[in-house]
């Protein structure tokens, strides 16, 4: 089911709070974005084609966390990345990129997203150059990172590609503990293998190694990482 947003004020404090891709963009523009675009609530598991819509989107993720994966010739899944509230994706869809075609978002748990469609966009892009740059800025700075975690891949083994992964992931959605850092585990040792391009037995193996050295923890609700120096 969608929804509309009516509280004009609230609805521009909260994309400015949430959005940094649009801080520096004028109220106009703001609201402007807002009446061309929906909220809609996504169950846990649902999986939001990106760009296999009539209408293209991008897409501002509101509440819940969701997973950003790639669907590759063979028809397996890549995943890309995780997301956060305050995200923004589905932003090659403004590129006209061949790679979004078979770009997926998989919901992790209930999730509100905002999608507003791509023309809405490329307008304010045209007229508004502080909003234009964030964008650009935006894609490059995750195009350059998801380089950067390939480019490691090639050089680390196993363990190593798994620890780092684990540490990005605990630091960017969880928050410090004694030791370390702890984050609500959605994690699924098949969603671990495919990030880090191993496979799920040499992650279980792995995660069940670190725990024992107490470089870990987890069970089903959270997932701790300790020591962030190199292990």
């Amino acid at each position: 089911m969608s929804t509309n947003i009516t509280n004009e004020p609230a609805i521009e404090q909260l994309l400015i709070k949430q959005y940094s891709i649009i801080e520096n963009t004028d109220r106009r523009d703001i609201l402007i974005l807002h009446h061309a675009g929906i909220v809609r609530r996504i169950h846990g598991k649902k999986v939001i084609h990106v760009s296999d819509v009539s209408i293209r989107y991008v897409y501002f993720l509101q509440k819940g966390l969701m997973k950003i994966s790639n669907i590759n010739d063979k028809g397996e899944e890549v995943i890309k990345y995780f997301i956060k509230p305050g995200a923004v994706f589905g932003e090659l869809n403004l590129l006209d990129n061949e790679e979004s075609h078979h770009e997926i978002a998989v919901a992790m748990e209930n999730c509100e997203v905002y999608f507003i469609p791509v023309e809405n966009v490329k307008e304010l892009m045209i007229t508004n150059n502080s909003l234009r740059k964030s964008i650009h800025h935006y894609i490059s700075k995750r195009i350059k990172r998801m380089e950067e975690r390939m480019f490691s891949l090639m050089l680390k083994d196993v363990k190593e590609r798994i620890l780092d992964f684990l540490k990005e992931f605990v630091s960017e959605f969880g928050y410090p503990v004694n030791g370390g850092y702890q984050a609500k585990n959605f994690l699924t040792h098949e969603d671990i293998a495919k990030i880090t391009t191993t496979s799920r037995q040499s992650v279980t193996t792995t995660l069940v190694h670190f725990k024992k050295m107490g470089w870990i923890d987890y069970d089903s609700q959270n997932l701790s990482v300790f020591n962030f120096q190199d292990k």
